[in-house]
């Protein structure tokens, strides 16, 4: 099992702002940003672009995390499986994925088209090519608990069969699920879908549906003890992430989130995530 955590833990900073600081509390896993630049502008944050990188650029990169007693594990690609324009550019990511050394790759799946119509015939049969070209790396893509077809794990149920590739799994995030759907018991909710599960986002909110309330762990509404219980009973033996995105209309400095990410660690060492 690791421990990681996505620099969007230092939301609004640039990620290395958060890279510097993750070794101090006793994260040495991380993830690596790289999603598409129309979603930097609209999210607001920095990312890492593979079309721009050279080989040398991507060891360069894992010099430098190396440096900060860091492995890179995941990357965060967040582009849209089921839409064959972006088959390319996700592919692109798998590759950087593969040559920084990770082991899975988070994306997104948009709604799937009606049944029995040519739209989601494509749809999936683009997913099954990615995934086919992620086990050719040795890879699994992590699909987003995000609003479309995998807005909870029962509804990503749907979508991972129909795919029926041992490559495509879902990245759970235990915080997103409350978000998107509102009163949902994430543990309850993960039952549906822990045998698919290739890497966990451990997020909490104190929010409900659409409530950007995304606190220090163990201060929100999430039963990790719970969760927990469940992905162990299941044997699963990934990489858990944290991610604290923070909540609406705070403006905090270095030392803020700083803070906040040590109570969450401090969290996970009382619940037996890490000892």
């Amino acid at each position: 099992m690791n421990l990681a955590a996505t620099p969007f833990c230092f939301w609004g900073f640039d990620p290395w702002v958060a890279y510097r600081h993750f070794a101090r509390v006793g994260i040495h896993h991380v993830e690596v940003p790289a999603f598409p630049a129309r979603q930097s502008l609209a999210w607001g944050l920095s990312t890492f672009a593979p079309e721009m990188l050279a080989p040398e650029d991507v060891d360069a990169l894992r010099t430098r995390l190396a440096t900060l007693d860091l492995t890179p594990v995941t990357v965060a690609a967040m582009g849209d499986v089921l839409d064959p324009r972006q088959r390319a550019p996700l592919g692109r990511r798998l590759e950087f994925a593969a040559a920084l050394g990770c082991s899975v790759v988070l994306m997104d799946a948009g709604p799937l088209p009606p049944i029995g119509t040519a739209e989601r015939g494509a749809a999936v049969a683009n997913a099954r090519e990615l995934a086919r070209w992620a086990a050719d790396l040795d890879l699994r893509i992590g699909l987003e608990i995000h609003d479309g077809a995998t807005r909870t794990g029962a509804l990503a149920r749907v979508l991972l069969d129909e795919v029926d590739h041992p490559a495509l799994g879902v990245n759970y995030d235990t915080a997103n699920v409350i978000y998107y759907n509102g009163d949902v018991d994430p543990a309850e909710d993960l039952r549906t879908i822990v045998d698919r599960v290739v890497h966990v986002h451990l997020k909490d909110t104190t929010g409900g549906l659409h409530e950007w309330q995304f606190c220090a762990l163990g201060d929100g509404r999430v039963d990790f003890s719970a969760v927990l219980e469940v992905l162990r009973a299941a044997g699963f033996d990934g990489t858990y992430s944290l991610e604290i995105e923070g909540v609406e209309g705070e403006d905090l400095n270095r030392a803020g989130h700083l803070a906040r990410l040590e109570r969450s660690v401090a969290y996970l060492r009382r619940v037996g995530v890490i000892a």
